[in-house]
């Protein structure tokens, strides 16, 4: 049985199609990095663009492993490059994390929680999002 077609799927195969597709690693490598720059921004303007480099990832991540029935190995690639933006986002930085373990399971929660959000979306839209 063939898999739906959610607007994350329809999305990362038109990005995965897409010959532009390295070309937009860049932007979301960059949050990574962190910067003296996100520091200042405002709470909001950051909780935004974090909750936006996370969506990239998951859509980045769903062009690249393209399987049939690959949503774990999906959630696995996607959950450390997640941990990287939660590690540098205002409300971690700068603190101790005393439970690792805890900390990746909420990380691969809201990777799940944000594919679970993009999934919800109807798929025309991905058109317009591309």
């Amino acid at each position: 049985m063939p898999e739906a077609l959610t607007f994350l799927k329809k999305l990362g195969t038109i990005l995965a199609n897409a010959a532009g597709i390295f070309a937009g690693i860049g932007p979301i490598i960059t949050p990574f990095l962190g910067s003296a720059a996100s520091q200042a921004s405002s709470a909001i303007g950051t909780a935004v663009n974090d909750l936006t480099a996370i969506s990239q990832v998951v859509v980045q991540v769903e062009a690249v492993l393209q399987a049939p029935g690959s949503g774990p190995q999906k959630l696995i690639a996607a959950t450390p490059l997640v941990i990287q933006i939660l590690k540098t986002s205002q409300i971690v930085a700068g603190k101790q994390i005393a439970d690792e373990a805890l900390f990746a399971k909420a990380a691969q929660e809201i990777t799940s929680g944000v594919a679970d959000l993009l999934n919800s979306i109807h798929p025309d839209e991905a058109k317009h999002a591309a």
